[in-house]
């Protein structure tokens, strides 16, 4: 689904990048603040160690991105939205557990939650 005003490119690399009129980025951004994580710290790692809920869920058998998800509390929905992706990625993801999907859809949803790819 391609909103009014918003372009896709694809740069050389293959990386798909979308162009938009900066008062729907803007929109964008403030709904996905209400449930991301500070930003990564500038030697690439994570601001934060990961939070003990989270490796408790994991311990227990949740799939990663279901306990980011959960620690977060965001709906399978709205993290699909903000990562643009369908819910039903997000529930084959979290449904097969570490690694699972394809690598772009895990970058999305990684990068919509502000964690590293590899934690999902």
């Amino acid at each position: 689904m391609m909103d009014r005003g918003v372009q896709q490119i694809v740069s050389p690399q293959g990386d798909v990048l979308v162009v938009m009129p900066l008062a729907h980025f803007e929109r964008l951004s403030a709904a996905a603040s209400s449930f991301m994580l500070p930003a990564a710290s500038h030697d690439g790692g994570p601001s934060e160690t990961v939070p003990h809920e989270v490796r408790d869920a994991i311990d227990a058998g949740e799939s990663p991105l279901t306990a980011w998800r959960r620690y977060r509390q965001v709906s399978q929905s709205a993290l699909a939205r903000a990562a643009g992706v369908s819910r039903f990625t997000v529930m084959r993801i979290e449904s097969a557990g570490a690694g699972a999907g394809n690598r772009q859809s895990r970058r999305l949803l990684a990068a919509a939650l502000d964690i590293p790819t590899s934690a999902i």
